[in-house]
């Protein structure tokens, strides 16, 4: 790597920390009532979207302090007959690893305090997925994501089948319109807001093999 190149990643990563510490407070500045109100909208917007309508098997996250809430998207990809998988804690290397479940009664709190699928749920290999649903800390109307720094989505969504798609929930406030960012990171097709849908890299959303 060359020395103009490291100055740049270095750059980045420090941009990247400021960012990561403005978009927290954000994020705890947010009242439940106000996360809960918003994130109804948000999973209404992108329950609409065809790349949910069209995908068969849908990657979700259970939500932490100040994330756009999943529940309803859970409950509507089950009643839609969708394979609804979540991420476990427990990470071998660097990607992560998916149980299905078939009701909201299989997920319980993990090692790191987040719902997370018992033993007992099918496991579901990365490169099965058609959409993964992404949290982040912020995001980018071009679809550009800023993660809490882990890289474990950005590895993950790199090791999957390139008919893939990903579409980040955010609420407003977390749209940054430029994000610093390094060769790791990963774009995303779509993010959803309460009140917009932007478009990232929109591709199409048939989830054919390529």
């Amino acid at each position: 790597m060359s020395e103009t190149a490291v100055e740049t990643a270095a750059g980045a990563a420090e941009k990247k920390v400021s960012l990561r510490e403005e978009l927290t407070a954000r994020r705890k500045a947010m009242t439940n009532d106000l996360i809960d109100e918003r994130g109804l909208k948000v999973q209404s917007r992108f329950l609409a979207s065809p790349y949910y309508q069209k995908a068969r098997t849908v990657a979700l996250y259970a939500p932490i302090r100040g994330e756009v809430p999943t529940r309803d998207i859970l409950i509507a990809a089950l009643q839609d007959e969708k394979i609804v998988c979540y991420p476990l804690s427990h990470v071998h290397g660097r990607i992560l690893a998916f149980r299905a479940i078939k009701s909201e009664s299989e997920l319980e709190p993990g090692r790191l305090g987040v719902r997370e699928p018992t033993n007992a749920s099918e496991l579901i290999a990365v490169d099965q997925i058609d959409l993964f649903v992404v949290p982040g800390l912020g995001f980018s109307p071009d679809g550009k994501r800023l993660g809490r720094g882990g890289g474990y989505y950005d590895a993950t969504l790199k090791a999957a089948s390139a008919r893939s798609r990903r579409v980040g929930l955010a609420f407003g406030d977390q749209i940054v319109q430029a994000l610093p960012t390094t060769p790791d990171d990963v774009d995303m097709d779509q993010i959803v807001t309460e009140s917009q849908t932007l478009r990232g890299l929109c591709r199409d959303w048939d989830f054919l093999d390529t």
